[in-house]
């Protein structure tokens, strides 16, 4: 491979065999990892020449993991790690140039990051803010929380505790103004993403009566998504995902059980129909599992057999088993 210039794939094939000789021969290994840096070193020239930006910074990054884990070289890990953001922000300043929103913001996400793996928490502040004002423009929620969340943490690590309680504060009323337009235009999706961020974020602040509310709207827009859509065969499985979610934003806070036991087995059923059978064993046996709690012995037998038959059709004979046996206990509970 490398006779034939194709130097990253001759150090990935070396650092697999590195890995299986560790234990046998820890010096050999390092020889073997010297020998995969060097390779990547070699691709990283040929990279350049191609002006491929990204390819360098994940190989520089790879070097820098390599010197930490294997040779515990914090100064050669910090030095790759700057190289690697070096490249980032070459490819970043072309990105700017074009309308690849989604792109530049995972890019300053990922400089962000590095910085955090370098301790310098500052700058990953300021590019963590970088990714938040081009979340909220373009509505990449995902992002958002995220990189949230990652500034609070790094404020947490430079000890200054009141800030990185005012970011909390801050992505909570963000993401509450962001809730109020999405429920004028009843967008369900969008709707289940943000209330399970608002969910969690009460969570973190240890506010258990909005953390459920919360966990309720989450679950709601769950359901109106399963409801509104068109029930036909391609959307079975989608359908099936919806009440599971359902299903589980319930069982979490131990609310609305009836509906919670309810969703498992509309999501079983869904998936049944999809010759899922793996995942309607799964709904069902959950399903039954709440009925149970709920001193629903009928329906819990009920459904502990059907997820025992979904099981069986799987090849899962020990979850078949358990299922069948659950069901049997159920029985004998109940006389």
């Amino acid at each position: 491979m490398a006779q034939s210039g194709d130097f990253f794939e001759a150090g990935e094939f070396l650092f697999s065999v590195a890995i299986i000789i560790e234990d046998l021969d820890f010096s050999e290994a390092l020889k073997l990892y010297n020998l995969v840096i060097e390779f990547y070193k070699k691709q990283i020239i040929d990279y350049k020449l191609q002006a491929r930006l990204h390819e360098i910074a994940e190989l520089y990054l790879k070097i820098a993991e390599i010197s930490m884990e294997k040779f515990r070289d914090r100064k050669s890990e910090k030095k790759n790690i700057q190289s690697s953001i070096k490249f980032l922000k070459q490819e970043t300043s072309l990105l700017e140039g074009f309308n690849e929103t989604r792109k530049l913001s995972q890019n300053y996400q990922n400089i962000a990051e590095l910085y955090s793996k370098a301790s310098d928490f500052k700058n990953a502040i300021k590019f963590y803010e970088k990714v938040i004002n081009f979340s909220k423009i373009n509505h990449f929620y995902d992002l958002l929380s995220f990189s949230y969340h990652q500034i609070c943490a790094s404020y947490e690590e430079i000890d200054d505790y009141s800030k990185a309680q005012d970011i909390i504060l801050e992505e909570v009323d963000f993401f509450l103004s962001v809730v109020s337009v999405l429920e004028e235009k009843n967008e369900n999706l969008p709707l289940a993403q943000v209330y399970q961020i608002l969910k969690n974020l009460y969570k973190t602040l240890d506010d258990d009566d909005q953390y459920t509310n919360f966990s309720k709207r989450e679950a709601g827009a769950y359901i109106d998504l399963a409801e509104t859509i068109e029930k036909k065969a391609e959307n079975y499985h989608k359908i099936a995902r919806y009440y599971r979610g359902a299903g589980l934003c319930y069982r979490e806070i131990k609310h609305n059980l009836i509906e919670c036991a309810s969703c498992f087995i509309l999501a079983g059923n869904f998936s049944e129909k999809t010759e899922d059978y793996g995942r309607a064993a799964m709904n069902f046996f959950d399903g039954a599992n709440v009925f149970k709690e709920l001193n629903n012995l009928e329906l819990a037998y009920k459904h502990f057999i059907k997820a025992g038959d979904n099981y069986w059709k799987v090849g899962s004979i020990n979850e078949s088993t358990e299922s069948y046996l659950n069901g049997y206990d159920t029985v004998v509970e109940g006389n």
